[in-house]
């Protein structure tokens, strides 16, 4: 199942009180919701907006690949929510990437994050990320995560240590 009104789902999400001062939170609410764009193919794709601001640039001038391996952590959290009918909360189990081509400052980077499968215990979801202008793949990989008891808006949901 995925959920019709993603949108203020989504909304929530990058509001959760658990996200403030935490290394994730500048990109989640950095994100730009994009629903019903040319990527978005069905119900469990995802496509979202980011433009690279300075602080994640790297010495050589274009952005650090840990910072585009955060954007892709993020984008396919967000998928898995939109394909979890219990908004399940998740940790990572594997995440796997491949830098094709650089992205630059003030680049507006199209992200298509995919939630291929929810299961009872693990989801699995892939993601490519775009230069907007040119349609140039960036970034592609893949993202493994367990299903945690409880979901993202439990009003206890405790930070994992």
């Amino acid at each position: 199942m995925v959920h019709k009104e993603f949108g203020d789902i989504f909304k929530r999400f990058v509001q959760i009180p658990i996200l403030k001062n935490t290394f994730a939170e500048h990109f989640y609410s950095a994100f730009q919701f994009l629903p019903g764009h040319v990527l978005e193919r069905n119900s469990n794709h995802l496509v979202l907006r980011y433009k690279v601001p300075q602080t994640i640039m790297n010495m050589n001038g274009s952005v650090h690949g840990g910072a585009l391996a955060t954007i892709l952590d993020c984008a396919t959290t967000i998928a898995i929510l939109r394909g979890d009918k219990n908004l399940s909360r998740t940790v990572s189990i594997e995440l796997g990437l491949s830098f094709i081509s650089p992205a630059k400052l003030n680049d507006s980077l199209l992200v298509h994050a995919v939630c291929q499968k929810v299961g009872k215990n693990v989801a699995y979801s892939v993601c490519d990320i775009y230069e907007e202008h040119s349609m140039k793949l960036v970034t592609t990989g893949r993202h493994i995560k367990a299903v945690l008891p409880g979901t993202f808006f439990d009003s206890d949901f405790k930070k994992i240590s």
